[in-house]
């Protein structure tokens, strides 16, 4: 396998005038400015592909880094949703209205601005300005920003669009939700609900489909696309098609720790992190791999086997679009982006919350059945260490293995081939770069634009006093100069900040909170304007999951 190179290559001379107006003058303006794809994958953990460490077949995203960008500090959103509300907008998700999921808004934060459980309608979405700029809009996959009509990706900018409406459930044709009150699931296709999906239905597959077919037909038109790519893999249930299952049948009965170990010595040897940096231990919950029985190790080895095959066989769809694009003649008029919405999910059968785990238990879940349509299951913290891999926690906390993804930028002629950028990068960053490119005129945004750093004019977009934060569920994060202050969200407790430094310890395991007073006050700072810039409210009380509204009856 050939590596990534190591090194920071700057690009010297080879800056590009990106400024375009937003009237068309012909197509050869239009074809000047770039199509943009954006392939976005749920739950996938830092280490879960090949260019972040992994042992999963994942060529397409390999050679698309090698001759791309690669990011090391890209951060999401703690969560889905919380996500996906800063890549449409641009904005800090407070302010784009889904300042916590839909899902478990608490009492005190109902009704309040930034808090609508849906896009706000006082956001823009890049899909609007990008069609109002000229674009052809396309989306394909996990919406999770609104049920109702207006709140669809039809009515928020997308020329055409398939969108699953909630946030997670099967991945075949069963439309077996995530839970009670998110059973069974929605779909629109093209706005128009659905009452059934076709019998052969893959997400994945039919998904990469959909997008192609909307690509396809505008093809003769000169005018650029932006098309959304929303995978649903890996998210649970875990489930894969048999062939691709059968393709990883004993590659994990060498157990977790090994595998960890592995992605992280091959996350060095890539130079993602230094060998300075001590090698990540096991949570304390987890049993050592030797001290599980036979059948405990059999039933967590078949668990990754199917989260590494939703990986591969996502990597080999994405390889169709990439293949589409070039027999097309537009892969190299094309920036492709893909990220991870957020880090690895640790639920299992017994930790998840009720209206999911009971749900869940309902299915066929037997040995022979896991992976296959009718089941319904969870990989545990036993392999979202070793997919957050070197990270610590997991999706849902502010803690890096929750908000720290892969990130991979593929430019062809315009990023220097197999560039690392260790710069500070953030989900409401695409928008505005996408829309330099598109030469597209944008309100305020929170994000920043990443052509400066794509091209190398620049090799960071954030200064040392520039902050960036984060919070869903009281959980709290603040990243600024090299530090990190993090807070597990716990009730009851008095002083409940730890600090880290992120250029040493990314693992969090060596908190600083009381070792460096003054940075400690500076976060804090940090932390207090972050709060008033961006209407956070933290919440009060329990949270109990709930239905998201009302369900759409036309």
């Amino acid at each position: 396998m050939w590596r990534i190179l190591l090194a920071v290559l700057l690009l010297s001379g080879c800056s590009q005038d990106l400024e375009h107006s937003n009237e068309l003058t012909g197509s050869q303006e239009t074809q000047s400015r770039p199509n943009v794809l954006l392939i976005v994958a749920d739950d996938l953990g830092y280490s879960d592909i090949g260019p972040f460490g992994s042992e999963i077949a994942t060529p397409t995203l390999d050679k698309l880094a090698a001759e791309g960008m690669l990011f090391t500090q890209f951060y999401s959103g703690p969560t889905c949703s919380v996500t996906r509300s800063m890549i449409m907008s641009g904005m800090d998700s407070h302010i784009a209205g889904l300042g916590n999921m839909a899902e478990t808004v608490a009492d005190n934060q109902m009704g309040q601005p930034g808090y609508e459980g849906h896009l706000s309608e006082n956001v823009d979405t890049i899909a609007e300005v990008l069609n109002a700029a000229g674009y052809h809009t396309y989306m394909a996959g996990k919406w999770h920003l609104g049920m109702h009509p207006n709140q669809s990706p039809r009515s928020r900018g997308f020329d055409k669009s398939f969108a699953m409406l909630y946030g997670g459930g099967s991945h075949f044709s069963d439309m077996a939700g995530g839970d009670e009150h998110r059973h069974p699931l929605l779909y629109r296709d093209d706005g128009r609900l659905l009452n059934a999906l076709p019998k052969d239905f893959y997400s994945t597959t039919f998904y990469t489909d959909r997008l192609i077919e909307q690509i396809d037909s505008n093809r003769d038109d000169p005018k650029p696309f932006f098309a959304y790519l929303a995978y649903t893999a890996p998210h649970w249930p875990l489930q894969a098609p048999d062939a691709v299952i059968d393709k990883y049948r004993g590659s994990y009965d060498v157990g977790y720790d090994m595998v960890r170990d592995r992605r992280f010595a091959e996350q060095q040897e890539l130079g993602l992190f230094p060998s300075s940096i001590p090698a990540p231990t096991r949570p304390s919950y987890v049993k050592p791999w030797q001290q599980l029985s036979d059948d405990e190790q059999n039933f967590h080895a078949r668990n990754m086997e199917i989260y590494a095959a939703m990986v591969d066989y996502m990597d080999m769809s994405i390889g169709r679009i990439v293949n589409y694009l070039e027999e097309i003649g537009q892969l190299d008029n094309s920036i492709i982006v893909f990220i991870s919405d957020n880090g690895a999910e640790h639920w299992d059968l017994s930790s998840a919350p009720p209206p999911i785990g009971k749900f869940a238990a309902n299915f066929d879940n037997s040995p022979e059945n896991t992976g296959r349509e009718g089941s319904f299951i969870f990989y545990g913290s036993e392999w979202a260490h070793v997919s957050n891999t070197p990270f610590s926690r997991y999706k849902g906390t502010t803690y890096e293995g929750g908000i720290r993804s892969p990130a991979i930028v593929y430019w062809p002629d315009k990023i220097t081939q197999g560039q690392l950028s260790r710069a500070v990068t953030h989900s409401t960053d695409w928008f505005p770069t996408f829309a330099e490119l598109a030469g597209a005129e944008i309100k305020n945004v929170s994000g920043k634009s990443l052509v400066g750093l794509l091209t190398g004019a620049v090799d960071r977009v954030r200064d040392d006093h520039e902050a960036v934060g984060f919070e869903v569920w009281r959980k709290r994060g603040i990243v600024a100069n090299g530090f990190k202050l993090v807070s597990s969200g716990k009730p009851n407790q008095i002083v409940d900040w730890e600090l880290f430094n992120m250029q040493t310890d990314p693992s969090e395991q060596s908190d600083l909170a009381t070792k460096r007073p003054k940075i400690f006050n500076t976060m804090l700072q940090h932390w207090d304007d972050y709060v008033t810039n961006n209407n956070v409210i933290l919440p009060e009380g329990p949270f109990t999951v709930r239905p998201v509204g009302e369900k759409p009856t036309e």
